[in-house]
């Protein structure tokens, strides 16, 4: 009796591994990869020599494909998809880049007004723009596609070095764009979104990347014939894929469809700490509104939020030398150093000036005319000399901002 009831458990077990036609059963896994499960089974049953049926999986805007073959099951088998960036043909990119892109509107503390660009990089109203677009706003609004318009609730973070910005509005749940990843290759195709003259929202143009590398200052960025204009400036440089891969910036005037975009790696300069209010930014800007020009880069001098050592201590410039070694009386903009009578208490007052922004000491050098003390901003990359030396019997300070 005991040998009969084993067996019978036998033949229930072994008829477990067979489908209802008699043959042999697999079982088939699907494993999403990081999809949602839209609808289907990621686990089947199949009769040997049977096809699975795939289940419906989404992943964002990627492509679905499976790195097996499933339609002929010798064996228990597990199936993983495979997510593909998908092309979008141009009249799709248009409509999906156009709304996730915004117009920044500005009042300036001169009282002109201004417009640029931006877009979202996040579905909690994060906004890049270029930093001249915010250049002096004492007010902000944003338009989105759809016309209606929200107040900047907060600047997240900005470098004039690097003009750059990051804006937040009150919305949330917002489309927005993925930043790409893989960079540009000079010869692919490009396509720059914005609001060009500042009133043409939603311009889309179409190009071809000249160069991946073209500097401006510190900032390293894409050279591309896709057209821009006043206006463009914060907009997205998108490719074929919707991933943006630079921030519409600069033209050159004197060429013919000579555009430039700050790399999106740019933004990593970034800390997004600032989180100032845009009344806060106003009392900043007025407070630094006497800033010096650097660094040089051999050809041009570049805004930079450095104040001059004369509106930090009170000083009187008594001389500014140009690149040339030419000497003028006073202070002039883009100069490449100026000179002071050394005073303790003011060179001690702008040392600490210079660390209570993010300055640090980085070196001192001997020289026959004296001794230049370097303060490092090695966030933007800019560099300070203080060079004390003896001119002409009276003790003084040359300052490289």
């Amino acid at each position: 009796m005991l040998v009969r009831v084993m067996a019978a458990i036998l033949v229930l077990l072994l008829a477990g591994t067979f489908s209802a036609c008699g043959k042999r059963a697999y079982t088939v896994s699907f494993d999403l990869n990081g999809g949602e499960l839209v609808s289907g089974e990621t686990q089947q049953r199949v009769a040997e020599g049977s096809a699975a049926v795939a289940p419906e999986a989404t992943n964002g805007r990627l492509e679905l494909s499976w790195d097996k073959d499933f339609t002929n099951v010798t064996g228990d088998m597990t199936v993983t998809a495979q997510w593909n960036k998908a092309a979008m043909s141009t009249t799709d990119l248009a409509a999906y880049v156009q709304e996730r892109t915004v117009t920044v509107n500005v009042e300036t503390v001169t009282g002109n007004s201004a417009a640029g660009s931006g877009f979202f990089i996040d579905d909690q109203g994060t906004i890049v723009t270029n930093y001249h677009v915010i250049d002096g706003a004492v007010s902000m609004s944003v338009e989105v596609s759809d016309g209606a318009t929200y107040s900047v609730q907060k600047i997240i973070d900005f470098s004039q070095v690097y003009d750059l910005a990051l804006l937040k509005i009150d919305v949330s749940g917002n489309s927005y764009l993925e930043l790409s990843t893989d960079g540009v290759k000079t010869g692919e195709q490009v396509y720059a979104v914005g609001s060009a003259l500042g009133t043409l929202t939603g311009s889309f143009t179409a190009g071809t990347v000249s160069s991946t590398s073209r500097t401006v200052g510190m900032i390293d960025c894409i050279q591309m014939d896709a057209a821009i204009s006043s206006g463009n400036s914060g907009g997205p440089l998108v490719d074929i894929y919707g991933d943006v891969v630079g921030i519409n910036t600069y033209s050159y005037v004197d060429g013919e469809n000579l555009n430039l975009a700050i790399k999106t790696s740019t933004l990593d300069v970034l800390s997004r700490d600032k989180n100032y209010t845009v009344n806060d930014y106003k009392e900043w800007y007025i407070t630094e509104s006497s800033r010096s020009y650097s660094p040089y880069d051999g050809t041009y001098y570049y805004y930079s939020t450095v104040n001059t050592y004369q509106v930090v201590t009170g000083a009187e410039c008594l001389y500014s030398v140009d690149t040339y070694g030419n000497y003028s009386e006073g202070y002039y903009d883009c100069s490449e150093f100026y000179m002071y009578d050394y005073v303790v208490s003011e060179y001690d007052a702008y040392v600490a000036y210079l660390k209570s922004i993010g300055f640090v000491f980085q070196d001192s050098e001997i020289f026959d005319g004296g001794t230049s003390y370097y303060y490092m901003n090695e966030k933007d990359g800019i560099l300070v000399d203080l060079f004390i030396t003896l001119d002409n019997a009276n003790l003084c300070i040359w300052v490289s901002e």
